[in-house]
């Protein structure tokens, strides 16, 4: 890891135009929740709101597209604007390099995610929030989140329209067939997910894996798509 790379990107990811859009998409549950504070009757289910919110919109569509989108510009802009020709050229290994951007996203993604996810349980469950309902949900998303940044560098690398393929994916993959099919969620990264905030919040199916095995999957992943990001950096045809 290279805190000056980290440091740097971050502060580049932070200060674009689209983190303007990321911001307004993030705040969309969080506007969801406060609707919900003020309009709900009594004896409304408070947790099963909650849980519907982070499992079926929050994690696999605002988080997904957050990450997607600051993931690829990690890599996807330098290498469009040709500065990542600096990056190569200096004595740090392609490894750290990928694993330091990859960091600077998920750190970028966390700024825009973490308020809205806390206040979001706060407005929906108000005094029956508890520490778990805030800890598991939190966890789940830095994983998944890590997982999409880390995928959407890779991707950023390997395809000229990473963002297209990027939103194919998690509209029709995550948002579509994983939800539908218990076999294909085990390639969904959001599932996961979802998994570790089963711990906490009810669930309308089963979770695809425990808990243990969901952090296992998503570091296999994450450590996955930094070798292959690392590997695509010294191959792939700069401009």
């Amino acid at each position: 890891m290279n805190a000056v790379i980290v440091r740097l990107t971050v502060r580049a990811l932070l200060l674009q135009r689209r983190s303007l859009a990321l911001v307004a998409l993030a705040a969309a549950p969080l506007l969801m929740s406060f609707v919900f504070a003020i309009a709900a009757r009594a004896g409304a289910n408070h947790r099963l709101f909650y849980s519907t919110l982070v499992q079926e919109l929050f994690l696999p569509t605002v988080a997904a597209l957050v990450a997607l989108v600051v993931g690829v510009s990690a890599l996807g802009d330098e290498r469009e604007d040709g500065t990542v020709l600096y990056l190569v050229a200096t004595p740090v290994p392609r490894l750290v390099l990928v694993g330091s951007t990859i960091a600077a996203a998920w750190i970028t993604a966390m700024v825009l995610l973490v308020p809205s996810l806390l206040l979001s349980a706060v407005l929906a469950l108000g005094s029956r929030l508890t520490a778990g309902d805030l800890l598991w949900p939190l966890l789940g998303t830095a994983l998944a989140c890590l997982a999409y940044c880390s995928a959407s560098a890779w991707l950023s690398l390997r395809v000229r329209r990473p963002i297209v393929v990027g939103v194919l994916y998690i509209l029709l993959w995550e948002g579509s067939i994983a939800t539908f099919a218990a076999s294909a969620s085990k390639l969904s990264i959001a599932a996961y997910g979802r998994a570790l905030v089963a711990q906490a919040l009810p669930q309308s199916k089963p979770p695809v894996a425990g808990p243990v095995a969901s952090v296992v999957v998503l570091c296999i992943v994450i450590a996955g798509a930094c070798w292959l990001g690392a590997r695509l950096l010294s191959r792939v045809e700069l401009p």
